[in-house]
Formats: structure tokens, sequence, C-alpha cells
């Protein structure tokens, strides 16, 4: 009998055809591209979630120093200057501004100065504007320098080691930009800076902050807690010390403040009487003087003379740069970022700033009293 044969079967194996393979590429395409986005989204979260708290935390600090100042700020009705305030729209102030390497890149001048409802394009189409003549606290802008404030306070000493005696102290806040060390390779950013006069030289000093006949200037020498630091906050190093101790923090771009005194009527209650900066002038005065100095033009008249009283309640403003748009800025003003076409420097400069910074607001009621 004769074997029985097997039958086999040569079996080919089969590829996948172009269909398929376009297929598998596309929906591999759109996967990737799906995890791409939410990882972007989850970075950007992240990333805007870590500059709110910074920013958050600066801000913080120094509001609570400059409501502590002011509640325990200090005055006399004597024709002295006890609380000052100038919008600095330059950096010519303190004698110290590291300008930025491209000088067309740097802060702008127009664009940096947005207070009164003629200083916004679309003032005209904002009724709440127009009827407040100014434009609102969030969105102004105090100048290339921000406000220069100063005033008498008996606040406590932010130096532990120093003993508080109650005595007045002047001090001032300014903007400079400057190195965060004297060093020539420190790069240039925007500090906010707290002068601080100690209370043997205020009293030597004499208690007057006018500009011009006041005594603290730069007619003199600068060390730690001098009187001149008021105008200049950046000291002359010397033992190791550093010149910018009096430095609150970097990254402040805009500093403000709106002041104004209550006017109260015959029931006891009353609204605020803005008295900083001034709204009822059409060539707008940017300087702010109180106590009734015999020099200012409302002295002879009784009807304008709370416009140099001093305040009772003080709106602060701060503008805060993250660490990201600290870096876009210093790109920019060191020309390794190209201005877009169609953009004017000044405009992209705030394009940054406005992308990268947040701001914060406080109203402070200021407790003064009288030495």
């Amino acid at each position: 009998m004769r074997p029985k044969l097997t039958q086999i079967q040569k079996v080919f194996p089969q590829g996948f055809t172009i269909l398929e393979l376009l297929v598998a590429v596309s929906v591999t395409a759109l996967l990737a591209a799906m995890l791409l986005n939410i990882t972007s989204q989850v970075v950007s979260t992240q990333t805007q979630a870590s500059g709110d708290l910074e920013t958050n935390q600066i801000a913080q600090f120094i509001l609570d120093r400059v409501q502590e100042d002011l509640q325990c700020a200090i005055a006399r009705n004597d024709g002295n200057v006890w609380m000052a305030a100038k919008i600095l729209n330059d950096e010519t102030n303190s004698g110290q501004w590291k300008v930025a390497t491209v000088n067309t890149n740097k802060k702008p001048v127009e664009e940096s100065k947005r207070l009164f409802k003629d200083d916004w394009p679309t003032a005209s189409q904002d009724p709440l504007m127009d009827a407040n003549g100014q434009g609102p606290l969030l969105e102004s802008r105090f100048g290339v320098a921000g406000t220069w404030l100063r005033f008498f306070t008996q606040s406590s000493e932010l130096d532990p080691s120093i003993k508080n005696n109650g005595g007045p102290r002047a001090v001032s806040y300014q903007i400079v930009r400057f190195g965060l060390t004297a060093s020539l390779t420190s790069r240039a950013r925007y500090q906010l800076f707290r002068a601080d006069v100690n209370t043997e030289n205020t009293f030597k000093a004499g208690y007057n902050l006018h500009p011009d006949d006041g005594g603290y200037n730069l007619s003199g020498s600068n060390g730690p807690r001098e009187p001149q630091n008021i105008l200049n906050p950046i000291f002359q190093a010397s033992d190791g010390e550093s010149p910018t101790g009096f430095s609150l923090a970097s990254n402040i771009i805009d500093f403000g403040v709106r002041a104004y005194i209550i006017d109260k009527n015959s029931k006891g209650t009353g609204f605020l009487k803005q008295i900083f900066p001034r709204l009822d002038l059409t060539n707008h005065d940017y300087e702010y003087f109180a106590t009734s100095h015999p020099s200012s033009n409302y002295q002879a008249d009784p009807n304008q003379k709370f416009l140099n009283a001093f305040p009772e309640v003080v709106d602060v403003m701060i503008r805060i740069l993250t660490t990201e748009g600290e870096s876009a800025i210093s790109a920019l003003e060191e020309g390794l970022t190209p201005v877009p076409e169609g953009n004017s420097p000044g405009e992209y400069w705030w394009e940054i700033a406005e992308k990268y910074s947040e701001v914060y607001v406080r109203r402070i009621k200021v407790f003064s009293s009288s030495i």
C-alpha cells in the first residue's frame, strides 16, 4: 500500500498596505499633536502660576512696607513740606540710572505716562473715564521712573540691630535701573528703592522735604542713611557695604500713588477728593507738596489750600515683572531681540511688559500724627 502524501501548503507573510500605513501615521501624528498641546498647556499654566506666586510674594512685602510707613507718617502745619510726590518721566533724578544698551529700545517716555483721560487713545469712547478724568489705576502708568514719594515716619526700623527710639525719620521710594551689585558686569534691573535716613541725620537735616529749600539733596556725602539718600538711594560703597542695600525688590517697572483727603459734609459723611495727581488743571501738574509750602501758588487762595493738605487716604500701585518678563525686557534693551515689523520699540516694550507682569493695588488709610 502506498503511503499517503501529506499536502504541504506554503504560506506567504502579508505586509501593510499603503493605506494602512497612512492611517497609522495620521493617528500617531494626531496623538502626538494632542500630547504636545496638553504638555504645552501644562507648562504654560505652571509658568503662569509660578509667576503669579512670585510677583504676589514681592507685592505683599512691598505693600506691607509702604503701608506701615504711611500709617506711621507724621506732619505739622508749619509751612514746611512733610510729604512730597513727583512723577518722574525721565531717568535723571537719582543720577545713578543705568541706561539701556540700545537707546531706542529703552523704557519709553510717552508710552510710560498714562494717568489722565487724554493719555488713553480710547478715552473719548469710555464714558466712565471721561467722567473721572483719568483711567483705572490698574492700567495706569506713572512715568519712566515711577513716582518719587518721600515723607517722614515713625515706623519700625527695618534693621533689627538698630534700636527704634520713636523719632521721626525721612524715607523715600523711587525706581532706579541699576545692577544688583556695583560690579560693571552686573545686569541692570528695575529696582524699587526705599531710602531710610536715621533719626539723628533727619533731625540735623530738618523737617522739610522741599526739593529746593529742604536739606535732602546731593550737596554732601552720600553714605548709608544720610539725608542725600532721599534723592539718590545708591550710596557709595565702602567696607564691604552694598550700594544697593536700600533695594526692596527688583523687576519693579512701575510705582505710583494717588492721594486723597476725605471731604466731609454736614451729615458727617463724605467722599474722597483726589489731590494727587491733580485733576483740576488743564496743564497737569505731576508734583505734590504737603503741607502748605509758602512758595505754593495756592497758599493765597483759601479754596485751594486742600490741594496741599496732608493726605488721609493713599492708593499705592506697583507693577512687577516675572522672571521670564525680566529676561525678555533685558533682551530687548540689549538689542538681542528684534522689534517686530510694524511696532515701535516703545509699543513693543510695553507689549512685553504687560504680557509678563502683574499689577497690585492697595488702599491705605493714613493715620498721621503731629509732633
